[in-house]
């Protein structure tokens, strides 16, 4: 019924309240600064991610091609199988996908391996093995063209026999 009174020692005092807005406006800015600097090291190690994933993908191609290439070496279509000395151990590529990549294939070969499942009882095996190496610019390590400089790197080995 009656109106409650406010008690007195509750007064406002506007000329307390002058820059509240202010340190608020100033902490809302530094939360909003440090949230985009968050999401921006993020993306960037993102975006760095699919550049070494993409090289590595290269350094992987370029692997599976210098092996391809060292068996039709060893195994040329219509004709016997060949020894180690028939492989190219530095293939090049002449094609820009595989640009700045470097591969390397080495050969072992063990002959007359003991081996029941042909009628000559024996086969010759050929291990092979390419390395390739994939960088982003043709800079040598060492050189002052690049200060990031970085290089990926691919293992790839296979083993393959005669057959009788």
């Amino acid at each position: 019924m009656f109106l409650k009174r406010r008690p007195q020692h509750i007064i406002i005092n506007k000329t307390q309240q002058k820059g509240n807005l202010l340190v608020i406006t100033l902490v809302i800015i530094v939360v909003l600064l440090v949230l985009g600097l968050a999401l921006v090291k993020i993306l960037s190690a993102s975006s760095q991610q699919n550049v070494i994933e993409y090289y590595g993908s290269r350094a992987y191609l370029a692997a599976q091609s210098g092996l391809e290439g060292a068996l039709t070496e060893i195994f040329p279509l219509n004709s016997s199988a060949q020894n180690c000395a028939a492989v190219t151990t530095t293939p090049v590529f002449q094609t820009p996908y595989l640009e700045n990549c470097t591969v390397s294939v080495g050969c072992q070969q063990y002959l007359n391996v003991p081996d029941s499942s042909n009628s000559a009882g024996s086969v010759n095996i050929f291990y092979l093995q390419s390395r390739a190496i994939c960088s982003p610019s043709d800079c040598a390590i060492g050189e002052a063209c690049r200060k990031d400089f970085w290089q990926t790197q691919r293992t790839l080995s296979v083993a393959a026999k005669t057959l009788p």
